[in-house]
Protein backbone atom coordinates (compact mmCIF):
# COMPACT_ATOMS: atom_id res chain seq x y z
CA UNK A 1 0.00 0.00 0.00
CA UNK A 2 1.65 3.40 -1.00
CA UNK A 3 1.23 6.20 1.55
CA UNK A 4 1.38 9.62 0.75
CA UNK A 5 1.54 12.33 2.71
CA UNK A 6 -1.72 15.04 2.71
CA UNK A 7 -0.62 18.68 2.20
CA UNK A 8 -0.21 21.26 4.29
CA UNK A 9 -0.24 24.76 4.51
CA UNK A 10 0.41 27.37 6.58
CA UNK A 11 0.39 26.74 10.74
CA UNK A 12 -3.63 27.67 10.68
CA UNK A 13 -3.84 25.03 8.61
CA UNK A 14 -1.81 22.16 10.15
CA UNK A 15 -3.15 23.10 13.31
CA UNK A 16 -7.02 22.70 11.77
CA UNK A 17 -5.32 19.26 9.79
CA UNK A 18 -4.84 17.99 13.64
CA UNK A 19 -8.07 18.96 15.15
CA UNK A 20 -9.40 16.78 12.22
CA UNK A 21 -7.48 13.83 12.49
CA UNK A 22 -8.34 13.68 16.45
CA UNK A 23 -11.98 14.22 15.97
CA UNK A 24 -11.81 11.10 13.12
CA UNK A 25 -10.16 9.18 15.89
CA UNK A 26 -12.63 10.26 18.37
CA UNK A 27 -15.52 9.99 16.00
CA UNK A 28 -14.32 6.45 14.65
CA UNK A 29 -12.77 4.58 18.21
CA UNK A 30 -13.63 6.53 21.15
CA UNK A 31 -17.37 7.98 20.62
CA UNK A 32 -18.22 6.75 23.79
CA UNK A 33 -15.91 9.06 25.80
CA UNK A 34 -15.93 12.83 25.78
CA UNK A 35 -13.25 14.34 23.12
CA UNK A 36 -10.02 14.93 24.19
CA UNK A 37 -8.13 18.28 23.46
CA UNK A 38 -5.43 17.13 21.21
CA UNK A 39 -2.14 19.90 20.70
CA UNK A 40 1.34 20.48 19.51
CA UNK A 41 3.63 20.14 21.67
CA UNK A 42 6.75 22.67 22.16
CA UNK A 43 9.54 22.38 19.55
CA UNK A 44 12.69 21.58 22.04
CA UNK A 45 15.89 21.94 19.93
CA UNK A 46 18.63 19.98 20.77
CA UNK A 47 22.02 18.23 19.69
CA UNK A 48 21.39 14.61 19.05
CA UNK A 49 18.59 12.70 20.21
CA UNK A 50 18.69 8.98 20.82
CA UNK A 51 14.99 8.36 21.44
CA UNK A 52 12.13 10.66 20.58
CA UNK A 53 8.65 10.96 22.40
CA UNK A 54 5.80 11.06 19.52
CA UNK A 55 2.71 11.79 21.99
CA UNK A 56 2.21 12.26 25.47
CA UNK A 57 -1.29 12.36 27.73
CA UNK A 58 -1.84 13.61 30.69
CA UNK A 59 -4.10 12.69 32.47
CA UNK A 60 -4.43 15.30 35.28
CA UNK A 61 -5.38 17.95 32.10
CA UNK A 62 -6.81 14.62 29.77
CA UNK A 63 -4.87 16.73 27.29
CA UNK A 64 -2.89 15.34 24.46
CA UNK A 65 -0.09 16.80 23.15
CA UNK A 66 1.92 15.22 20.01
CA UNK A 67 4.97 16.11 19.16
CA UNK A 68 6.02 19.16 17.22
CA UNK A 69 8.33 16.91 14.31
CA UNK A 70 4.68 15.45 13.31
CA UNK A 71 4.13 18.49 12.11
CA UNK A 72 5.88 17.96 8.70
CA UNK A 73 4.92 17.51 4.93
CA UNK A 74 6.17 14.03 4.72
CA UNK A 75 4.39 12.70 7.85
CA UNK A 76 1.67 10.55 6.96
CA UNK A 77 -1.50 11.52 8.15
CA UNK A 78 -2.62 7.68 9.67
CA UNK A 79 0.61 8.10 11.45
CA UNK A 80 0.00 10.83 13.48
CA UNK A 81 -3.00 9.05 13.93
CA UNK A 82 -1.85 6.07 15.34
CA UNK A 83 0.05 8.46 17.62
CA UNK A 84 -3.32 10.00 18.89
CA UNK A 85 -5.19 6.72 18.90
CA UNK A 86 -2.05 5.32 21.49
CA UNK A 87 -2.78 8.39 23.94
CA UNK A 88 -6.65 8.41 23.87
CA UNK A 89 -5.61 4.24 24.97
CA UNK A 90 -3.78 5.56 27.62
CA UNK A 91 -6.90 7.83 28.62
CA UNK A 92 -8.98 4.77 28.77
CA UNK A 93 -6.69 2.15 30.19
CA UNK A 94 -4.54 4.01 32.46
CA UNK A 95 -0.47 4.20 31.71
CA UNK A 96 0.76 0.95 31.69
CA UNK A 97 1.67 -0.72 28.45
CA UNK A 98 0.23 -4.29 29.42
CA UNK A 99 -0.91 -7.25 27.56
CA UNK A 100 -4.39 -5.98 26.90
CA UNK A 101 -3.48 -2.36 25.95
CA UNK A 102 -1.26 -3.87 23.16
CA UNK A 103 -4.30 -5.73 22.18
CA UNK A 104 -6.43 -2.99 22.33
CA UNK A 105 -3.39 -0.84 19.90
CA UNK A 106 -3.94 -3.49 17.72
CA UNK A 107 -6.96 -2.48 16.66
CA UNK A 108 -6.71 0.59 15.13
CA UNK A 109 -7.02 0.51 11.26
CA UNK A 110 -3.26 1.29 10.29
CA UNK A 111 -1.65 -0.08 12.91
CA UNK A 112 1.07 -2.35 10.70
CA UNK A 113 1.38 0.44 8.41
CA UNK A 114 1.84 2.97 11.05
CA UNK A 115 4.69 0.38 12.62
CA UNK A 116 6.32 -0.09 9.40
CA UNK A 117 6.53 3.47 8.81
CA UNK A 118 8.15 4.10 12.06
CA UNK A 119 10.25 1.46 11.17
CA UNK A 120 11.82 3.16 8.13
CA UNK A 121 11.70 6.49 9.33
CA UNK A 122 12.65 7.11 12.79
CA UNK A 123 16.34 8.41 11.39
CA UNK A 124 14.63 11.42 10.13
CA UNK A 125 13.11 11.97 13.74
CA UNK A 126 15.49 11.73 15.93
CA UNK A 127 17.96 13.96 13.05
CA UNK A 128 20.66 11.04 12.27
CA UNK A 129 21.98 9.68 9.29
CA UNK A 130 19.82 6.52 7.23
CA UNK A 131 21.36 3.27 8.82
CA UNK A 132 21.65 1.28 6.08
CA UNK A 133 21.33 -2.63 6.65
CA UNK A 134 23.82 -4.57 6.20
CA UNK A 135 23.86 -6.84 3.42
CA UNK A 136 25.84 -10.36 4.01
CA UNK A 137 27.27 -11.79 0.42
CA UNK A 138 25.82 -14.80 -0.49
CA UNK A 139 27.88 -18.05 0.49
CA UNK A 140 30.17 -19.29 -2.04
CA UNK A 141 29.01 -22.48 -4.18
CA UNK A 142 30.35 -25.46 -2.40
CA UNK A 143 32.19 -28.58 -4.19
CA UNK A 144 30.08 -30.82 -5.20
CA UNK A 145 29.95 -34.04 -2.71
CA UNK A 146 30.58 -37.66 -3.85
CA UNK A 147 27.49 -39.64 -3.32
CA UNK A 148 28.45 -42.98 -1.21
CA UNK A 149 25.41 -45.04 -2.27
Amino acid sequence: METRPLPLGNADQRNYRLASLAAEVHRTYFYKYPPLPVRWGQQITRKKRRSIRLGSYNHITTEIRIHPLLNAPDVPAFFIQSVIFHEYLHHVLGASHNRRFHKEERKFRYYRESKEWIRRHLWLLLGTKRVRPIVMPPPKALPPQMALF
